[in-house]
């Protein structure tokens, strides 16, 4: 009797080892991952969340954004848009009260001649030298620099000098329009 009893007690033994190995080391084992998985998933799931509220708060600020973007847009336009920059330019002295007599332009000494293979062109906008010549009164040449600022399209007056000549006068203009070269914008990128 004595040996049935450790025969059933090996037997015992065995079929709870094999239970212990078979089925439940591995399912804690598994469990045990998933929980680690659970918590990656929660982590990840309140990044998502964060980043769910920022959008959505960035979301609200896109119109405002955008014209913004539109704004900078017209006041560096992506060429120079040379005739509506002449158009602009007389409409602004005709507004005054001023007669524009001339626009120059110093030529660059590239002018024309395509980028060579390793030239370096930097990314931002590009400046166009300008000097104006107009004639009229003091208060019309005071008031085209309003006008001037006014303007969606931005100008910078780097320098002017009054000329004074019989029964009115005068005034040169040194200022800088800019655009934004395709180069640019591909090398910003």
């Amino acid at each position: 009797m004595r040996r049935i009893m450790l025969l059933a007690l090996i037997a015992v033994l065995v079929v709870f080892g094999g239970w212990y190995e078979g089925l439940y080391r591995p399912e804690v084992s598994h469990i045990t991952s998933l929980k680690a998985n659970e918590q990656k998933a929660q982590v990840a799931l309140l990044t998502l969340e964060t980043r769910y509220v920022d959008l959505v708060k960035s979301k609200k600020e896109l119109p405002q954004e955008r014209a913004a973007l539109a704004k900078l847009e017209r006041a560096v336009p992506n060429d120079p848009e040379l005739d509506t920059l002449v158009k602009t330019l007389f409409s602004a002295a005709a507004k005054c009260g001023l007669k524009l007599t001339s626009i120059s332009s110093p030529q660059p000494a590239d002018f024309g001649q395509p980028p060579g293979p390793g030239t370096v062109t930097s990314a931002g906008p590009v400046e166009l030298p300008l000097s104006i010549s107009v004639t009229g009164t003091g208060s019309g040449i005071e008031k085209l620099y309003r006008v001037l600022d006014a303007e969606p399209r931005l100008f910078v007056i780097n320098n002017f000098s009054l000329i004074s000549g019989s029964g009115t006068g005068g005034a040169s203009l040194n200022l800088d329009v800019f655009y934004s070269s395709p180069d640019a914008s591909t090398a910003a990128s």
